[in-house]
């Protein structure tokens, strides 16, 4: 396989540099033939618009939000930034202050983010404001869009309003997809890209236009695969998506849309590395999980394919706006999820299967009332979904043919439920516009109760259940009540200048992964009640967010710093609990988070735009931790684990006659290993580069070549960590980056 993938690898980099002459041969014969020809013949071939969704949108924009720091990542970013595989939202924002996106492959389907310095399972993520995702194994929200039909995103920092980031957590930032809505006339695109590592994608998408005056809507699909870039097995796997979009035309009163996306997604993991491996990475750097099985279970369990996930996740949601007057109107937005699958994960001397099968439904109704250059909303965000968060059903499996070996757990959790009224106004007066809000969140921590797995048989997850096995332990869940203010001001000094200021609370869900450890803790010992105290003490994480700062524009370009700070209470990890004398999951730590980010941009010529963020970042832990036995941890003041200090992003964009050029830039400072900031790892450099022609053949038609390098350079470096937030030795694995990977794609549209 590392022979193939090799072969198939200096085959496309031949391609991609071919491709590449003949570019630039291409950029060559275009400048000569502009010398001789005249200003009218020039223009038989203009920059081609063929498509609605192009924007003039730079890789940083400056934000205008009123609370917290938002920005808004538009289609013709997230065409280059997004990749060839246009699969995570989180490597279109990967150039945006204070957001930190790690790529452990070249394909979306590996990455992690953080978001000034914060890490958090709750991801932010939502469509159109939904949560659609939550917690726990299984298709993730940040890979079931196709972004060919995400038409901008919106990147939340610090307080977020009240009407927006609902869902398992804000605390870390949110991310907002906004759908591509059916175009009003017929359209149609068919997209082929290939790339290093087999990796091929097709993508296709008709819009219907206006039907009449009833409605407008579009189909697409897509396939995506790719051979893992090092050792055995393929992520994607054979990816599959299909979405459906339906809404009424413009000339209706009542607005109303509805979508659904079904989708596939498979992958065999990456091996991280050992600490000692780590420090010889062009040793290391390919060293994986292994081919082949040996017979011993030890050994076996390190297989590929006993390494791997499936899963399938559908969903279905939409939005009904009804005017009620001139001013006013109702909008309700509900959702569904169905989310199944399985997980393979090697164990010590076997596989334990770990599979998933639950649904999410929830909805926001808002009632909105406009008043002069203002707005009144207020709401009601209601869902309820099952478990995962924390695991329910688990096997162990044989390193022999996957024979069944016994359950490994088997929990009943009831339905987490959020319940959540929000209002929110905003007023603009002169040259202020003050806005604010209030959330108050009841969110109901489940019920849990696990049951003594000794006999049952190879079974489903009901089936198991039905059989009536004793319990082995039960605690009670709670009901959380969060109160989420926010407010911010800005205001335009000059002009060309905006101050603005916002504060506001955001939360993140208990450490559900207790519940995992629950049973470990009754089997050492621990009483009913003693259990379900540890229960009871897990609490919401929030975060008090403050964020200062200014927009400077000026004739060709812009300047927005912001400073920020982040009061974190009940922060979750693994710590040490001196009363029980144990190490367990918990909510019992304090942190601070604060920094400084710039975003700046400006246009050197009407063809070329250059764009950077910096992005200085401070996190820490505000009190020593105890460690087992009695010893203090040095953390006070110290940065977590795995957060840089600094990160810079430079990107040009330059098109002239249907001609882009978009090179890019990430540097990544030094980070700590272990939360006593004694062992490092080096800073890194990452340069992209993507180009693209346009040729328009008719009116309509556009054909578009691109072809793209990610890591040009091959730096080898480490992508992220596992360290725990306690950590305080070389205990760490570590996930080498993606190499360098080259594509080229051909894009119709009609």
């Amino acid at each position: 396989m590392r022979t193939r993938a090799y072969l198939n690898s200096s085959r496309t980099s031949a391609i991609f540099l071919l491709v590449v002459m003949l570019f630039f041969s291409a950029l060559n014969d275009s400048h000569a033939q502009e010398a001789a020809q005249t200003d009218a013949e020039i223009q038989t071939l203009p920059p081609v618009d063929v498509v609605d969704e192009k924007e003039q949108s730079t890789t940083i924009t400056p934000s205008n939000s009123a609370v917290g720091t938002r920005e808004t990542i538009g289609r013709d970013t997230i065409d280059v930034q997004g990749g060839m595989d246009q699969i995570s939202p989180y490597k279109a924002i990967s150039m945006q202050p204070g957001v930190d996106i790690r790529f452990n492959d070249a394909f979306g389907m590996e990455l992690s983010h953080r978001i000034r310095g914060k890490s958090d399972r709750n991801i932010g993520e939502t469509v159109e404001g939904l949560p659609l995702k939550g917690i726990g194994p299984g298709g993730s929200l940040s890979t079931m869009m196709d972004l060919e039909n995400v038409q901008s995103i919106s990147l939340s920092k610090g307080a977020v309003s009240a009407d927006s980031g609902f869902g398992y957590g804000s605390d870390n930032g949110m991310v907002d997809m906004h759908v591509r809505r059916p175009t009003d006339d017929a359209h149609g695109t068919l997209k082929q890209a290939l790339g290093s590592d087999a990796f091929t994608r097709t993508y296709l998408r008709v819009d219907t236009g206006n039907m009449g005056q009833a409605a407008k809507g579009f189909v697409s699909g897509s396939y995506t695969e790719a051979d893992k870039w090092k050792g055995e097995g393929d992520s994607p796997d054979g990816r599959k998506n299909v979405a459906v979009g339906l809404s009424g035309t413009s000339d209706q009163p009542v607005q109303w849309e509805i979508y659904g996306v079904h989708n596939e997604d498979k992958k065999h993991n990456y091996k991280g590395l050992t600490y000692e491996q780590s420090l010889d990475l062009s040793a290391n750097r390919y060293v994986d999980y292994n081919t082949t099985l040996t017979g011993d279970s030890a050994t076996d369990a390190k297989y590929y394919d006993y390494n791997h996930q499936e899963f399938k996740t559908s969903t279905v949601f939409g939005r009904i706006r009804v005017p009620i007057a001139e001013s006013s109107a109702i909008t309700v937005k509900p959702y569904y999820l169905h989310d199944e699958g399985f997980w393979y994960l090697g164990s010590k001397d076997k596989v334990v299967d770990w599979f998933v099968d639950h649904d999410t439904m929830g909805g926001v109704i808002e009632y909105s009332y406009a008043i002069n250059q203002g707005e009144i909303k207020a709401g009601y965000w209601y869902q309820e979904d099952e478990a995962p968060g924390p695991p329910t059903s688990r096997k162990n499996r044989s390193t022999d043919g996957l024979e069944f070996l016994g359950w490994e757990r088997l929990v009943e959790v009831d339905n987490h439920k959020f319940s959540s009224p929000f209002v929110t106004a905003e007023k603009t007066f002169g040259a202020t516009t003050l806005a604010g809000g209030v959330r108050y969140l009841w969110l109901t921590q489940p019920d849990l109760t696990s049951y003594d797995t000794t006999d049952l048989p190879d079974v489903g997850y009901e089936e198991a259940l039905a059989l009536d096995p004793d319990v082995q332990l039960h605690v009670e869940g709670q009901t959380h009540e969060i109160f989420l203010p926010n407010i911010g001001i800005t205001h335009r000094l000059l002009d060309s200048i905006q101050l603005r200021a916002s504060y506001g609370r955001t939360y993140n869900t208990p450490q559900y992964s207790l519940g995992k450890q629950i049973t470990a803790l009754q089997k050492a010992g621990l009483s009913d009640t003693q259990l379900q105290a540890v229960w009871d003490s897990i609490e919401p994480e929030t975060g008090d967010n403050f964020d200062l700062g200014a927009n400077i524009s000026f004739n060709r370009g812009f300047i927005a710093p912001t400073a920020f700070y982040s009061l974190v209470k009940n922060v979750g990890g693994s710590f040490y609990d001196p009363t029980l004398d144990m190490t367990y999951t918990q909510n019992s730590a304090e942190a601070q988070s604060y920094g400084i980010e710039l975003a700046a941009g400006y246009t050197i010529t009407p063809e070329l735009n250059i764009s950077t963020a910096v992005t200085y970042t401070q996190y820490e832990f505000t009190s020593n931790l105890e460690a087992a036995g009695g010893s203090i941890i040095e953390s006070d003041g110290h940065q977590i684990p795995d957060v840089p200090e600094w990160m810079v992003n430079l990107s040009l964009d330059w098109e002239k006659n249907g001609y882009r050029v978009t090179p890019a830039i990430r540097y990544l400072g030094e980070r700590y290993v272990d939360v006593e900031n004694k062992y490092t790892l080096d800073d890194h450099f990452l340069v992209d580069l993507a180009l693209a022609k346009t040729f328009k053949l008719t009116q309509r038609q556009a054909l578009t070549l691109s072809v793209s390098a990610t890591n040009l350079l091959d730096e080898e470096y480490i992508s992220d960590i596992s360290a725990s937030d306690a950590s305080i030795g070389q205990d760490t694995t570590y996930t080498v980056g993606a190499p360098r990977t080259f594509f080229v794609a051909l894009r119709y549209d009609i």
